[in-house]
């Protein structure tokens, strides 16, 4: 007889540009919360893309597996990478601060960054792209995130 486990609870889930985590107090502050990015080109290659998540209500070693894809699903993942979070507590909250560097988005549209617990989604977080009217001016970077 198997005993059911539950899955953990998502307090939160943001896309942004950084997190710094204070090394005397390990506090996080997300800097650059964004859900679009602007690009004049496709494919475009975003040089920096960070994940906050916060958990609460887990048991034991629990495993996460964390994804970037198109809403569709028509291809394979951006990015796809596993892990295994311990809850000594399930009371206990545990803050997960990922980044993920140079990923490659083919084209406009769509995307999600999905986290997921024994094959079940726990929570997604949708990320527009959209093609930039112009080339980036002098001093911009390629491409640009904002909350639209």
């Amino acid at each position: 007889m198997s005993t059911f486990v539950p899955v953990p609870d998502v307090l939160s889930l943001c896309i942004c540009d950084q997190i710094i985590t204070d090394r005397v107090t390990s506090k996080q502050s997300l800097i650059g919360i964004f859900s679009t990015i602007h690009s004049y080109q496709f494919p475009m290659v975003h040089p920096q893309l960070c994940v906050y998540v916060a958990l609460t209500d887990g048991r034991g070693e629990t495993p996460l597996t964390i994804r970037v894809v198109d809403s569709e699903d028509a291809r394979p993942p951006l990015v796809q990478g596993t892990g295994i979070v311990e809850f000594r507590n399930p009371r206990a909250i545990a803050n997960l601060a990922l980044q993920f560097h140079g990923l490659r988005f083919p084209e406009p549209g769509e995307y999600r960054v999905q986290l997921s617990c024994k094959d079940t989604l726990l929570r997604e977080g949708r990320l527009m792209l959209r093609k930039a009217s112009r080339p980036p001016g002098p001093g911009e970077p390629p491409s640009v995130g904002d909350q639209n």
